[in-house]
């Protein structure tokens, strides 16, 4: 848990709910699980779930906001180096792989690959625009959802297509991929 809160009991409460969520994701989609058998897992009781979260999606949410935190504070020690960022979220995915093919598989409001492709765009935009002086503002915005577009594409297609390949083969794929569109500078 990236975000813990300040209070002990709502801290440990929030991390079996979190981690007998995380379970349920093994081997189900969101939409199949019930609140009765995250409880029942977690040994907490139902009134307690509903005191945080109004129903697992909810809880998806929550768990979206918790690796968001994380991620934000795995990126702000990263330089704004493409092939820096794409290794370090490719890792972090792997870290957090059940709930990520979750995220994956329910797109909605305040979603997480949202977020994280705002969040890059807002912390390295001007590195981007900095290191391509040749290209133009709107040049190195097609450059950069073009990148960040190709992750996405690179992690949803590991998540359900080849989820039997390791994290190495994964970012060697990216890297490849990389080189061929994004010389370094």
């Amino acid at each position: 848990m990236y975000v813990e809160p300040k209070d002990s009991r709502q801290r440990c409460t929030k991390e079996r709910l979190f981690a007998s969520f995380e379970r349920a994701l093994q081997s189900k989609a969101v939409s199949d699980i019930t609140v009765s058998e995250v409880c029942s897992d977690a040994g907490i009781s139902r009134k307690t779930f509903y005191k945080y979260y109004s129903d697992p999606f909810a809880l998806l949410l929550a768990m979206q906001d918790d690796l968001f935190a994380g991620l934000g504070q795995r990126l702000t020690k990263l330089p704004p180096d493409v092939y820096v960022i794409s290794s370090d979220i490719i890792d972090f995915v792997a870290e957090h792989r059940v709930v990520a093919k979750a995220v994956f598989e329910n797109r909605g409001e305040g979603n997480l690959i949202d977020r994280v492709l705002a969040y890059l765009h807002a912390t390295y935009h001007e590195s981007w625009e900095q290191a391509n002086p040749d290209m133009s503002e709107q040049a190195v915005e097609f450059l950069f959802h073009y990148v960040t577009s190709g992750w996405v594409g690179i992690v949803r297609l590991w998540l359900f297509q080849h989820p039997d390949l390791e994290v190495g083969e994964v970012k060697a794929q990216a890297e490849s991929l990389l080189k061929l569109t994004t010389p370094r500078a």
